[in-house]
């Protein structure tokens, strides 16, 4: 029994350690993870490595590059977006090629690993906006999964020993929670 715990317990941890995807490798070792640095003009270094998540606002292919608009989210060292968190500014991403706008629709978590490419003025509804532009390199479509955590050890507390009746166990009463977690 408590070397299943300790096995179950050592590959949560591995599962929660995990590797950022290939997809949202940069080049640098340190990219820039934050999209308020993007703000100031004196952070921006054209071609400056650069790693943002988020949730897809709008999508628009055009002949050679699909632009997405995504409000920015803190991302983890893993680069998935952070649940829970509040939404930051937008941004906006440019990406070779076409992107299946039923895949890459708004209100989907994704996250894009490029380069700082500039800003562009745009509208959100009626109101003019200012929006720093990445040449996106990578992407990465996220999915959120809903999880059933059930917690029996209540159940054996009265349970001592080798003295343990099937009537004590199943008196004890368990709690149960959905959370929510961010896989690829």
């Amino acid at each position: 029994m408590f070397r299943k715990l300790i096995v179950g317990l050592l590959a949560v941890t591995m599962i929660g350690c995990a590797a950022v995807p290939e997809a949202l490798m940069t080049d640098s070792d340190d990219p820039i993870t934050d999209v308020a640095a993007l703000s100031d003009p004196a952070g921006q270094d054209f071609g400056q490595a650069i790693r943002l998540g988020g949730v897809i606002a709008a999508i628009d292919n055009g002949e050679q590059k699909t632009r997405l608009e995504i409000v920015a989210m803190p991302i983890g060292s893993d680069g998935k977006p952070k649940l829970g968190s509040s939404a930051q500014q937008r941004f906006v991403a440019y990406v070779d090629g076409f992107l299946e706008p039923i895949a890459y629709h708004p209100g989907r978590l994704v996250s894009v690993a490029g380069h700082v490419d500039g800003e562009e003025d745009g509208k959100v509804g009626e109101f003019n906006y200012r929006f720093p532009v990445v040449a996106a390199t990578g992407t990465q479509l996220w999915q959120v999964k809903q999880e059933v955590w059930i917690d029996d050890f209540d159940r054996f507390r009265r349970c001592v020993g080798l003295h343990c009746s099937p009537s004590l166990l199943n008196n004890g009463f368990s709690r149960a929670e959905v959370r929510e977690r961010v896989t690829k």
